[in-house]
């Protein structure tokens, strides 16, 4: 491996072929943990051996190809390829006359990855851009912070709940965002709380609906199994996709719909 980039979140810009015009590169704007690695190309490989060995691997992850092209056809980029691809998503292994490049996208687990692979003559580009949320560290989780939330707005977010995939199961992850709705449900002796469950807008409305209903009053019964929070003092409920946040038109807004949030009652 030439070179290895890791950036827990940030931007990146994919590149999905040119407009119209024949001009203007077209993208796809992701944002999540970027990893951006760089080999040297194998001796006596040709490029189009390398491109199709990736291609299987990945195809092995059940990945959906989005866009792909051949430079040596000029399918990519009619003139100037290599500053292109340069400018548009830092990669550096395309030439003007020469490479292979896809773009996938990978979902599993409600867990969504998009690999840009790109392949040279002297190199491979490979980039992975796992989409998640901003990492907002212990400020969500804090007990203040919701706090400052409710008082503020009358609703919070809480961040770091999770759950099995398409199930009401709480993963063990989310024990410190538990701990702290109870902390501040204990420093609030009269606070009463509606516990409201999201989803996305995939897959059948009744059963996102179900869905969220059944993880919000996962969330009642964990703070009052686990945590000594009386029932009475909270209500589940389940909005399913009503209250979106952000567009359930791709990965990162969906990724933001999918939440538990809090309100005062």
């Amino acid at each position: 491996m030439r070179r290895k980039d890791v950036r827990e979140f940030d931007e990146y810009s994919a590149f999905t072929g040119m407009d119209e015009s024949g001009k203007e590169p077209t993208t796809l704007a992701l944002e999540g943990k970027v990893t951006k690695m760089m080999y040297k190309a194998p001796a006596n490989r040709s490029t189009l051996e390398v491109f199709r060995n990736y291609e299987n691997a990945i195809a092995l992850y059940g990945a959906e190809v989005l866009y792909t092209c051949n430079q040596d056809k000029l399918e990519c980029v009619a003139r100037y390829a290599g500053p292109t691809f340069q400018k548009v998503s830092d990669i550096h292994s395309m030439s003007n006359l020469e490479g292979r490049y896809l773009l996938a996208k990978i979902v599993q687990d409600e867990q969504t990855a998009y690999v840009a692979i790109a392949v040279g003559q002297a190199s491979t580009t490979i980039h992975v851009v796992e989409v998640k949320n901003m990492d907002l560290g212990m400020v969500m989780l804090d007990a203040a912070a919701l706090g400052k939330g409710l008082d503020a707005l009358g609703y919070v977010i809480v961040e770091g709940i999770y759950f099995d995939t398409d199930k009401a199961t709480l993963q063990a992850q989310s024990s410190t965002a538990l701990e702290q709705m109870a902390k501040l449900l204990g420093s609030r002796p009269n606070l009463k709380v509606y516990v409201v469950g999201h989803t996305d807008s995939r897959g059948h409305f009744a059963h996102n609906r179900t869905l969220s209903q059944d993880r919000a009053t996962a969330v009642v019964d964990a703070l009052a199994a686990d945590h000594g929070v009386s029932r009475s003092r909270m209500e589940g409920h389940g909005v399913g996709p009503l209250a979106p946040q952000a567009s359930n038109d791709d990965d990162v807004g969906r990724a933001r719909n999918r939440r538990v949030v809090m309100v005062a009652r």
